[in-house]
């Protein structure tokens, strides 16, 4: 985890744009949307290419989460990416390479800072969920992020098929 960690700190130092979006295309993939039905999105290496191709159709946040999620399989897991990486291949729980994008994403997404301030009037993950208007599942993995750092949260396992 520590990596993961790691990595998305040095993502966010190295390229770090206004938003998600910016941030994957100053790192040179190139951000699409489109429409793909029941599709959130997938991540391609093609032709020496990077690709993240997300639904146009999802609310801002989940757009951004999706973004961050695939940027995370970009820098972690580009090599197994020949021809795409695709929400039926990969959003299965106890996926290890589904679990590291989705850690890769907490911590691009979701400051430490934020959520100790939140933490002031949130006592439960539901309400941080609410408040940082991030899914429950998200919010989950930051935290187990932040016991790794050296917190002390208690909190219920997070699920690495949130975004299916």
């Amino acid at each position: 985890m520590h990596y993961i960690v790691e990595k998305a700190k040095d993502i966010a130092e190295k390229y770090g744009g206004k938003d998600i979006f910016e941030t994957a295309e100053i790192s040179g993939v190139k951000v699409w949307f489109r429409p793909l039905g029941r599709l959130k999105g997938f991540y391609m290496f093609e032709n020496n290419c990077r690709y993240i191709v997300i639904n146009e159709d999802l609310d801002d946040i989940t757009k951004a989460i999706v973004c961050a999620h695939e940027l995370g399989h970009d820098m972690l897991h580009r090599e197994l990416s020949a021809g795409g990486i695709r929400e039926n291949t990969l959003f299965l729980d106890n996926n290890k390479t589904e679990r590291e994008a989705n850690l890769f994403a907490a911590e691009i997404l979701i400051s430490d800072e934020s959520i100790l301030s939140a933490l002031s009037f949130c006592d439960s993950e539901s309400k941080l969920s609410a408040e940082l208007r991030f899914p429950e599942e998200l919010i989950k993995f930051k935290l187990e992020i932040m016991n790794e750092k050296g917190c002390n949260f208690n909190f219920s396992d997070a699920k690495s098929d949130f975004l299916k």
